[in-house]
């Protein structure tokens, strides 16, 4: 008897969208009191603003990357406040202040990890960790240096018109490594086979053309 009601649950399971799968184990396993009174459309609102959320912090890499200032802005509510470093203030403002930094990298990578998104409605809160290296023009001068950073970006999010976007962030820088002069120049790296700025990364035209057909 036992082994028949396994697999009727198994069969059931795979019948279902992967969502509402994941909906179904969530309420399955949520304790009374602690979201189990939640019906299943709030339940696949949560995962798919986990998923818009963490989708949102994986542009604000790409903006980073690409000096893609239109990006990077459309990520923040207009009230939206900022504190990381030195800076505190309104995000706009820190927008402005980073990018006259990564506009002027010769390469930029910044990697998002270890996210984690709690939803209450409207409102949210993430954690996540991040790693960058920055390609730049040694200080001192001549040549070029690779800088490395580890820290986390600690956001509020609010959901307007269906909308995800931070209304405040709280950066923590937990490393910055010594700079490294670089062996080879940017400008020897083989031309067409990495990556660019915007308008010019192939980013852009291929998402383009996917969109237009």
């Amino acid at each position: 008897m036992e082994e028949r009601n396994r697999r009727g649950t198994l069969a059931a399971m795979l019948a279902l969208p992967i969502g509402m799968v994941a909906a179904a184990e969530a309420s399955a396993a949520a304790p009374k009191g602690k979201g189990g009174g939640m019906d299943m459309a709030q339940r696949l609102d949560i995962i798919e603003s986990k998923q818009a959320i963490t989708e949102l912090l994986y542009a604000y890499a790409r903006a980073n990357d690409r000096s893609d200032e239109a990006l990077l802005r459309s990520l923040f509510w207009p009230e939206s406040t900022h504190k990381h470093g030195k800076f505190e203030g309104k995000s706009s403002d820190f927008v402005g202040f980073a990018f006259k930094i990564v506009s002027t990298l010769k390469y930029a990578c910044h990697h998002i990890t270890n996210v984690s998104v709690e939803v209450k409605g409207d409102e949210a809160f993430s954690e996540c960790y991040y790693f960058a290296q920055h390609r730049r023009d040694r200080k001192e001068g001549g040549g070029e240096e690779d800088v490395f950073f580890q820290g986390r970006y600690l956001d509020d999010l609010e959901r307007r018109n269906g909308v995800w976007k931070i209304i405040r962030r709280r950066g923590l820088s937990d490393y910055t490594s010594p700079p490294e002069p670089a062996l080879t120049p940017y400008a020897d790296w083989p031309a067409g086979q990495h990556s660019e700025k915007y308008p010019s990364d192939d980013y852009y035209k291929m998402r383009q053309q996917f969109l237009g057909s």
